[in-house]
């Protein structure tokens, strides 16, 4: 039976839709858990880059200047690269979280 390319490009395109919106959930918590109760930067900084990507999200038009498929390379490119750096995060689970500085400094040493 012959492939349709724009039910393909549908389909990959709701699981990057779908994993775009699970990361964005999860920066939330993920973030609480891996900073310090004192430190509250960590948070304001995950949802500050999360925003920054939703403000350029609509510049990604202009790349198709470029090549008519640059953005969806790019839509593509940018989430595997992320789950890819999640991997070098430290585990939290049954784990005790950190409350202070001196807690992440004796994790990491």
């Amino acid at each position: 039976f012959p492939l349709d390319w724009s039910v393909v490009r549908t389909v990959l395109a709701m699981i990057g839709k779908f994993g775009i919106t699970a990361s964005l959930s999860i920066i939330y918590v993920y973030s609480a858990e891996v900073f310090p109760t004192v430190i509250q930067n960590g948070i304001g900084i995950g949802s500050m880059c999360a925003r920054t990507g939703g403000v350029l999200a609509p510049m990604m038009y202009l790349l198709r200047n470029i090549s008519p498929h640059a953005p969806m390379v790019v839509s593509g490119l940018c989430p595997l690269l992320g789950s890819a750096l999640t991997l070098l995060l430290p585990e939290t689970a049954n784990k005790p979280l950190p409350d202070t500085i001196e807690d992440v400094e004796g994790t990491i040493l």
